[in-house]
């Protein structure tokens, strides 16, 4: 039997790009997709090649930004699959702008998209698997950008968010059957081709960095192993998948050295005067310097 026979999921924006990818690797691998895309004939594409390939497969046009649309996806797939124990909240939307650039429908059509779409399709998810008491995943979608780049501040920052909600509700759903994880690929899309030209910046600006993207098929076994059952251990965590590389994204941390005392503004100047203004932490994307460990 294939690893994901068992598995009916939703995967939002996913008419073309990393989206397509997911939906016909997962399908390959013997997941029913319910494929969503604002675009008709893009969803449709989508379903009919996983549906040519032996594959079960229906479109569904639909705006995540509509709060009440992630209700009508996860219905769908349940009537037409019998269950949903998987939904993958890839839709998303990128708007270059440095700060002095930056424009409000930008911003705001990012954390409609990105962040709103994202809760609005956990929620509506979480609740059908929890009443259904099914064992299901959902996977959220972050970036590298989360940890600033150049231009992207507002993208970035809807990334953060969304990492930062997937860390919370780990938390929450921690005594349930349900995992709930974000990845952060990276790939070769129209999306990403309208940062190339902020490529070279990034390059300068932070220690991780790229020549070239990999294609967008690179990033979906991730995306599939979660789904599976094999998976059953992962939960709350941030996947980086970048080319050859394949990890973990840290959460938030409390860095070292911590100082103690009695603060006033004279002891606050002083411990940055005499420590803390060597230790600020560098700007961007970059690496722990050592998996974090737990006392025995």
């Amino acid at each position: 039997m294939k690893p994901l026979s068992n598995k009916t999921v939703v995967i939002t924006g996913s008419g073309g790009g990393l989206g397509a990818a997911y939906a016909r690797h997962v399908a390959s691998l013997g997941a029913a997709v319910v494929v969503n895309d604002i675009n008709p004939l893009a969803a449709e594409r989508t379903a009919a090649e996983i549906r040519s390939a032996g594959g079960r497969a229906i479109s569904l046009v639909g705006d995540v930004s509509d709060w009440h649309f992630a209700a009508t996806l996860v219905r769908s797939c349940v009537e037409a699959f019998g269950s949903i124990t998987g939904f993958v909240n890839n839709a998303g939307v990128l708007r270059h702008g440095r700060i002095e650039d930056l424009k409000a429908d930008d911003l705001r059509r990012m954390v409609e998209i990105n962040i709103l779409g994202t809760a609005a399709g956990t929620q509506a998810a979480v609740k059908e698997m929890l009443s259904a008491g099914v064992a299901g995943t959902v996977i959220n979608v972050a970036s590298g950008s989360q940890a600033g780049d150049i231009a992207l501040g507002g993208y970035g920052g809807t990334k953060a968010a969304i990492a930062s909600m997937t860390f919370s509700w780990a938390m929450e759903l921690k005594d349930t059957p349900i995992r709930i994880n974000a990845i952060s690929p990276l790939a070769e899309t129209a999306m990403a081709a309208q940062n190339a030209g902020f490529m070279a910046v990034q390059a300068a600006n932070r220690e991780v960095h790229y020549s070239s993207l990999p294609s967008a098929e690179n990033n979906a076994p991730l995306v599939a192993y979660l789904l599976s059952d094999d998976s059953r251990s992962v939960h709350g965590q941030v996947i980086r998948i970048a080319g050859q590389q394949l990890s973990f994204v840290t959460h938030p941390l409390i860095a070292a050295p911590v100082l103690s005392g009695d603060w006033d503004f004279g002891s606050i100047r002083d411990a940055f005067a005499t420590t803390l203004n060597h230790c600020q932490q560098p700007l961007g994307l970059g690496f722990a310097a050592a998996a974090p460990t737990t006392d025995a």
